[in-house]
Order: C-alpha cells, then structure tokens, then sequence
C-alpha cells in the first residue's frame, strides 16, 4: 500500500508541477495516466488529484470536466474535513473562482415580445378545415389583384 500511494503522490506532483508552469496539456497528460492509481490511494492523495485535475481541466477550457473534478475534491473535503492540506484548499477555492469566470453569462430573460428580424419571414397561416371539407385548389402562379387585370 506505502509503494501504491507514494506511486501516486509522485504523479500528483508532477503534474501539479506542470501546472504551476502553465504546462497544461501536459499536466493533463500525467494526470490521466495517474488515474487508475489514484482509485487505490490515500484519500489525501484523491482530493488533492481532483482539485489539480479539475483545475487542469478549467485552464484547457473543458468545463463539464473541470465541474466533476472540482466537485469531487470539494466532496472530499466536505465529508472528511482536512482530507486537503490549507494550501490546497485555497487552490481549490481559486480553481472554483476560475471556474465561475469561465462559465458563459447566461442570457437575460426578457419579458417583451420579441420582434421578428429583417431575414425572418413569417410562416403562412393555415386556416383549419374539417376533415370531410373538400380540398381547395391554390394556383402556382400569382394571380394579380383585380384592379390590375381590367
């Protein structure tokens, strides 16, 4: 077991280390080939693992990712307090921050009408018919109006 979380206390830095130099794609890297280690480390090693790959994942603008991760180390911590050294909580709280300036704004909700533009053009009305009524015939050609053809 002290060779498995050692194992992946290694990878944890490292790739927290490629994060702290703005080496993201590679952080991700050894973050992804650390994973299947981590399922068996210490609950220290998980939370701090997805506090680093959730902010990993926030820098490369993959935000579904970085919400999961995010939330797990925050999960972590929330069920086992102190399961994150003071200094990763901290970078867990600014990971979140960069997270909510990611998100795009929602638009307004707007309680005017909204008004058709220019290159919208208006669906034509169907008037409703019974179904036993017979079928009227529309002419292909416009026909001009009545003033028009006298």
């Amino acid at each position: 077991m002290a060779l498995t979380a050692c194992g992946s206390s290694h990878y944890i830095q490292r790739g927290a280390d490629l994060y702290g130099e703005g080496r993201y794609v590679e952080a991700d890297e050894v973050f992804e080939r650390s994973e299947p280690r981590i399922a068996r480390a210490a609950l220290e090693q998980r939370a701090a693992y997805a506090a680093y790959r959730g902010a990993t994942f926030v820098a490369l603008g993959d935000l579904p990712h970085a919400q999961y991760w995010l939330s797990v180390a925050s999960e972590l911590e929330r069920t086992n307090p102190g399961a994150l050294r003071a200094e990763e909580r901290a970078f867990l709280d600014a990971a979140w921050r960069a997270y909510a300036h990611r998100i795009p704004p929602e638009p307004p909700l707007s309680t005017s009408t909204a008004l058709a533009s220019s290159n919208q053009v208006p669906a034509p009305s169907v008037e409703a018919s019974p179904p036993d009524a017979p079928v009227k015939q529309r002419a292909l050609a416009p026909t001009a109006p009545q003033s028009i053809r006298q």
